[in-house]
Protein backbone atom coordinates (compact mmCIF):
# COMPACT_ATOMS: atom_id res chain seq x y z
CA UNK A 1 0.00 0.00 0.00
CA UNK A 2 -0.77 2.90 -0.59
CA UNK A 3 -0.14 5.56 -2.54
CA UNK A 4 -4.17 6.33 -3.31
CA UNK A 5 -4.70 6.65 0.75
CA UNK A 6 -6.97 9.48 2.15
CA UNK A 7 -4.46 9.73 4.78
CA UNK A 8 -1.30 11.74 3.77
CA UNK A 9 0.82 10.10 6.64
CA UNK A 10 0.22 6.87 4.71
CA UNK A 11 1.26 7.50 1.49
CA UNK A 12 4.12 9.46 2.69
CA UNK A 13 5.30 5.90 3.89
CA UNK A 14 4.41 4.08 0.77
CA UNK A 15 7.02 6.83 -1.39
CA UNK A 16 9.53 6.55 1.37
CA UNK A 17 9.73 2.52 0.35
CA UNK A 18 9.80 3.27 -3.08
CA UNK A 19 12.88 5.71 -2.19
CA UNK A 20 14.23 2.87 0.21
CA UNK A 21 13.90 0.62 -2.57
CA UNK A 22 15.98 2.96 -5.06
CA UNK A 23 18.94 3.72 -2.65
CA UNK A 24 19.06 -0.28 -2.62
CA UNK A 25 19.23 -0.73 -6.15
CA UNK A 26 21.80 2.48 -6.42
CA UNK A 27 23.75 0.12 -4.24
CA UNK A 28 22.93 -3.35 -6.23
CA UNK A 29 23.95 -1.36 -9.58
CA UNK A 30 20.39 -1.16 -10.99
CA UNK A 31 18.77 1.21 -13.25
CA UNK A 32 15.21 0.73 -13.03
CA UNK A 33 12.75 0.71 -10.51
CA UNK A 34 9.19 -1.53 -11.36
CA UNK A 35 6.31 0.29 -9.75
CA UNK A 36 2.82 -2.12 -9.56
CA UNK A 37 0.33 -0.85 -7.07
CA UNK A 38 -2.33 -3.50 -5.57
CA UNK A 39 -4.47 0.23 -4.24
CA UNK A 40 -8.17 0.07 -6.13
CA UNK A 41 -11.36 -0.33 -4.16
CA UNK A 42 -13.55 -3.57 -4.11
CA UNK A 43 -17.02 -1.99 -3.76
CA UNK A 44 -19.00 1.09 -5.49
CA UNK A 45 -18.51 4.57 -3.49
CA UNK A 46 -15.65 2.93 -1.60
CA UNK A 47 -13.37 5.69 -2.81
CA UNK A 48 -13.50 9.09 -5.47
CA UNK A 49 -11.90 7.75 -8.90
CA UNK A 50 -10.25 11.14 -9.33
CA UNK A 51 -9.08 11.78 -6.35
CA UNK A 52 -7.25 8.29 -6.24
CA UNK A 53 -5.76 9.17 -8.92
CA UNK A 54 -4.44 12.44 -8.19
CA UNK A 55 -2.92 10.89 -4.63
CA UNK A 56 -1.15 8.33 -6.40
CA UNK A 57 0.20 10.55 -9.26
CA UNK A 58 1.51 13.52 -6.34
CA UNK A 59 3.25 10.14 -4.78
CA UNK A 60 4.97 8.81 -8.05
CA UNK A 61 5.72 12.26 -8.86
CA UNK A 62 8.07 12.28 -5.18
CA UNK A 63 9.22 9.00 -6.36
CA UNK A 64 10.38 10.13 -9.68
CA UNK A 65 12.17 13.24 -8.60
CA UNK A 66 14.16 10.34 -6.46
CA UNK A 67 15.18 8.51 -9.20
CA UNK A 68 19.11 8.87 -10.45
CA UNK A 69 19.36 10.61 -13.68
CA UNK A 70 20.38 7.28 -15.76
CA UNK A 71 17.45 5.50 -14.15
CA UNK A 72 13.93 4.73 -15.75
CA UNK A 73 10.59 4.07 -14.08
CA UNK A 74 8.16 1.17 -15.24
CA UNK A 75 4.12 1.73 -14.28
CA UNK A 76 2.78 -1.93 -14.21
CA UNK A 77 -1.00 -2.25 -14.85
CA UNK A 78 -3.63 -4.88 -13.62
CA UNK A 79 -7.15 -5.41 -14.05
CA UNK A 80 -8.50 -6.85 -10.94
CA UNK A 81 -6.86 -8.60 -8.04
CA UNK A 82 -6.26 -7.73 -4.78
CA UNK A 83 -9.07 -5.05 -5.39
CA UNK A 84 -12.15 -6.54 -7.49
CA UNK A 85 -14.44 -2.85 -8.42
CA UNK A 86 -11.45 -0.49 -9.66
CA UNK A 87 -7.31 -0.96 -9.71
CA UNK A 88 -5.96 2.89 -9.49
CA UNK A 89 -3.79 1.48 -12.63
CA UNK A 90 -6.25 -0.70 -13.53
CA UNK A 91 -4.74 -0.76 -17.69
CA UNK A 92 -2.62 0.32 -20.23
CA UNK A 93 -4.50 3.54 -20.77
CA UNK A 94 -4.01 4.19 -17.17
CA UNK A 95 -0.25 3.51 -17.21
CA UNK A 96 0.36 5.58 -20.52
CA UNK A 97 -1.44 8.62 -18.43
CA UNK A 98 1.16 8.06 -15.65
CA UNK A 99 4.34 7.94 -17.75
CA UNK A 100 3.26 10.72 -19.75
CA UNK A 101 2.24 12.92 -17.03
CA UNK A 102 5.26 12.14 -15.01
CA UNK A 103 8.24 12.19 -17.58
CA UNK A 104 10.72 11.48 -20.01
CA UNK A 105 12.13 8.43 -18.40
CA UNK A 106 8.90 6.82 -17.35
CA UNK A 107 7.20 3.99 -19.04
CA UNK A 108 4.63 1.72 -19.20
CA UNK A 109 5.34 -2.38 -18.02
CA UNK A 110 3.13 -4.92 -19.59
CA UNK A 111 2.74 -8.33 -18.01
CA UNK A 112 1.26 -10.23 -20.18
CA UNK A 113 -1.03 -12.25 -17.48
CA UNK A 114 -2.48 -8.89 -16.13
CA UNK A 115 -5.15 -8.23 -19.01
CA UNK A 116 -8.81 -9.77 -19.30
CA UNK A 117 -9.39 -12.85 -21.06
CA UNK A 118 -9.05 -12.65 -24.51
CA UNK A 119 -7.58 -8.79 -24.53
CA UNK A 120 -5.35 -8.07 -28.23
CA UNK A 121 -2.09 -7.64 -25.65
CA UNK A 122 -0.43 -7.42 -28.97
CA UNK A 123 -2.35 -4.18 -30.05
CA UNK A 124 -1.51 -2.76 -26.81
CA UNK A 125 2.48 -3.21 -27.59
CA UNK A 126 2.06 -1.86 -30.58
CA UNK A 127 0.58 1.11 -29.51
CA UNK A 128 2.64 1.60 -26.92
CA UNK A 129 5.74 1.27 -29.06
CA UNK A 130 4.43 4.04 -31.24
CA UNK A 131 4.29 6.05 -28.20
CA UNK A 132 7.24 5.31 -27.20
CA UNK A 133 6.37 4.17 -24.05
CA UNK A 134 6.84 0.84 -24.22
CA UNK A 135 9.26 0.56 -21.32
CA UNK A 136 9.02 -3.50 -21.06
CA UNK A 137 7.54 -7.23 -20.12
CA UNK A 138 6.67 -9.69 -17.72
CA UNK A 139 6.50 -12.80 -19.49
CA UNK A 140 4.48 -15.49 -18.40
CA UNK A 141 0.84 -17.39 -19.81
CA UNK A 142 -3.10 -17.37 -18.49
CA UNK A 143 -6.18 -19.03 -18.97
CA UNK A 144 -8.37 -16.69 -16.68
CA UNK A 145 -6.40 -13.85 -15.05
CA UNK A 146 -2.93 -13.38 -13.60
CA UNK A 147 -2.21 -17.29 -14.11
CA UNK A 148 1.14 -16.68 -13.68
CA UNK A 149 1.93 -19.90 -16.02
CA UNK A 150 4.69 -21.28 -17.95
CA UNK A 151 5.26 -18.89 -21.06
CA UNK A 152 3.44 -20.19 -24.40
CA UNK A 153 2.02 -23.03 -22.04
CA UNK A 154 -1.75 -22.17 -23.51
CA UNK A 155 -1.66 -19.22 -25.99
CA UNK A 156 1.84 -20.06 -28.23
CA UNK A 157 0.68 -18.33 -31.15
CA UNK A 158 -0.37 -15.18 -29.37
CA UNK A 159 2.89 -15.31 -27.64
CA UNK A 160 4.05 -14.90 -31.40
CA UNK A 161 1.65 -12.33 -32.79
CA UNK A 162 3.40 -10.45 -29.27
CA UNK A 163 7.04 -10.52 -30.67
CA UNK A 164 5.81 -9.86 -34.45
CA UNK A 165 4.57 -6.45 -33.45
CA UNK A 166 7.88 -5.89 -31.31
CA UNK A 167 10.27 -6.55 -33.91
CA UNK A 168 7.94 -4.37 -36.01
CA UNK A 169 7.75 -1.67 -33.88
CA UNK A 170 11.41 -1.58 -32.62
CA UNK A 171 13.14 -2.18 -36.08
CA UNK A 172 11.04 0.95 -37.02
CA UNK A 173 12.51 3.09 -34.40
CA UNK A 174 15.84 1.81 -35.06
CA UNK A 175 15.84 -0.26 -31.29
CA UNK A 176 17.87 -2.76 -30.04
CA UNK A 177 16.25 -6.01 -29.48
CA UNK A 178 18.42 -7.16 -27.02
CA UNK A 179 18.62 -3.75 -24.91
CA UNK A 180 15.86 -1.28 -25.53
CA UNK A 181 13.35 -3.26 -23.30
CA UNK A 182 13.48 -4.62 -20.62
CA UNK A 183 12.68 -8.25 -20.03
CA UNK A 184 11.94 -10.41 -17.00
CA UNK A 185 9.85 -13.65 -16.70
CA UNK A 186 7.52 -13.76 -14.06
CA UNK A 187 6.28 -17.49 -14.12
CA UNK A 188 6.10 -19.56 -11.47
CA UNK A 189 3.59 -23.08 -10.54
CA UNK A 190 3.52 -24.73 -7.24
CA UNK A 191 3.24 -28.09 -9.29
CA UNK A 192 7.04 -27.64 -11.37
CA UNK A 193 10.07 -27.22 -10.38
CA UNK A 194 10.95 -23.81 -10.83
CA UNK A 195 14.08 -24.70 -12.20
CA UNK A 196 12.17 -27.01 -15.24
CA UNK A 197 9.80 -24.15 -15.42
CA UNK A 198 12.07 -21.31 -16.36
CA UNK A 199 13.84 -23.33 -19.38
CA UNK A 200 10.25 -24.10 -20.48
CA UNK A 201 9.52 -20.04 -20.45
CA UNK A 202 13.19 -19.19 -22.01
CA UNK A 203 12.26 -21.80 -24.95
CA UNK A 204 9.30 -20.83 -25.81
CA UNK A 205 10.34 -16.77 -25.68
CA UNK A 206 13.10 -17.97 -27.83
CA UNK A 207 10.69 -19.77 -30.53
CA UNK A 208 8.36 -17.12 -30.57
CA UNK A 209 10.86 -14.45 -31.27
CA UNK A 210 12.80 -17.05 -33.66
CA UNK A 211 9.60 -17.42 -35.43
CA UNK A 212 8.68 -13.45 -35.53
CA UNK A 213 11.98 -12.98 -37.07
CA UNK A 214 11.54 -15.30 -40.25
CA UNK A 215 8.20 -13.01 -41.09
CA UNK A 216 8.10 -11.56 -44.79
CA UNK A 217 7.56 -8.24 -43.78
CA UNK A 218 8.05 -6.76 -47.14
CA UNK A 219 5.69 -9.07 -48.68
CA UNK A 220 3.06 -8.29 -45.23
CA UNK A 221 3.47 -4.62 -46.22
CA UNK A 222 2.38 -5.13 -49.53
CA UNK A 223 -0.77 -7.56 -48.87
CA UNK A 224 -1.72 -5.67 -46.01
CA UNK A 225 -1.33 -2.19 -48.95
CA UNK A 226 -4.35 -4.06 -51.16
CA UNK A 227 -6.20 -5.36 -48.48
CA UNK A 228 -5.62 -9.33 -48.99
CA UNK A 229 -6.49 -10.86 -46.05
CA UNK A 230 -6.38 -14.05 -46.68
CA UNK A 231 -2.45 -13.67 -47.70
CA UNK A 232 -1.30 -11.93 -44.44
CA UNK A 233 -3.06 -14.58 -42.52
CA UNK A 234 -0.85 -16.70 -44.40
CA UNK A 235 2.24 -15.11 -43.92
CA UNK A 236 1.73 -15.35 -40.23
CA UNK A 237 0.79 -18.79 -40.05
Amino acid sequence: GSMQHVDKAVRKQAVQHNKDVIDYGVALGSKSLTVWLSDGSSFPGQLNFRKAFQHTLESLQEVYAHLPGDWKMFVEYKAFEPNFYSMTVGDWGQALLYANKLGDRTFTLVDLGHHLPNTNIEQIVSLLLMEKKLGGFHFNDSKYGDDDLTVGSIRPYQLFLIFNELIEGMDARGMDHGTDLAWMIDASHNVKDPLEDLLQSVEAIMIAYAQALLVDRKKLSEVQNVNDVVAAQEILQ
